[in-house]
């Protein structure tokens, strides 16, 4: 009976919890910036789990040789813990001139791309701005190059290990629960058996 208590319980949390992110990614917006349009390293974009930006550079030439986005997480939220993450969603650059740089502010993190080596997901330290500058495109116009970063606000690993802080309850409550359950079982048998002999100690 606790058993059937405990897993109830963890499938209409389980559904909770499914309808709550739903409801968080229906009300979430992804604005685009791109590159020469909004190239500005003093302004900096805060990034949510409801605001995320789609970053792109379609080869044209920029004014200048560096040419920087900063971004910027939530900050004060010690149980979903968020840092500045970049996903890579296209990446075709030709020019090996040009140089796509992640990094942080304040931080250790800084990864180089360029043509030959393409970028993946990376996210900043929890707290850190974060930035991505494009290097070297001030040269000439390439076409043939672009890319497109989708900057979003990921939640770290605070989230990870409230997870499994949750899974191991759960785990131990059903253990729990088992053993409540045999312990009963046994010794409503033991009363069963202690019951029969004494009546047939009776009847003799």
């Amino acid at each position: 009976m606790v058993l059937g208590v405990v897993t109830h319980g963890s499938i209409l949390s389980l559904l909770l919890l499914s309808v709550f992110s739903l409801f968080h990614m229906s009300e979430s917006e992804t604005r685009g910036l791109h590159f020469l349009n909004n190239c500005s390293g003093h302004k900096v974009h805060d990034v949510s789990p409801e605001l995320s930006y789609m970053v792109s550079w379609d080869g044209k030439q920029m004014p200048s040789e560096s040419c920087k986005l900063s971004f910027s997480g939530p900050i004060g939220d010690t149980i979903y813990t968020r840092s500045v993450c970049y996903d890579t969603i296209f990446f075709s650059v030709k020019d090996c001139h040009v140089q796509l740089e992640f990094s942080e502010e304040g931080g250790t993190k800084a990864m180089n791309y360029s043509c030959t080596h393409k970028p993946k997901v990376w996210c900043a330290d929890n707290n850190h701005r974060a930035t991505i500058n494009l290097l070297g495109a001030n040269s000439n116009q390439t076409t043939s190059s672009s890319f497109r970063i989708l900057v979003t606000a990921q939640k770290t690993n605070t989230l990870l290990y409230l997870k499994i802080g949750i899974s191991v309850g759960l785990v131990s409550l059903c253990l729990v629960g088992i053993l409540v359950a045999v312990c009963c079982f046994k010794k409503k048998q033991k009363v069963v058996k202690d019951s029969e002999l004494d009546y047939t100690r009776l009847a003799e």
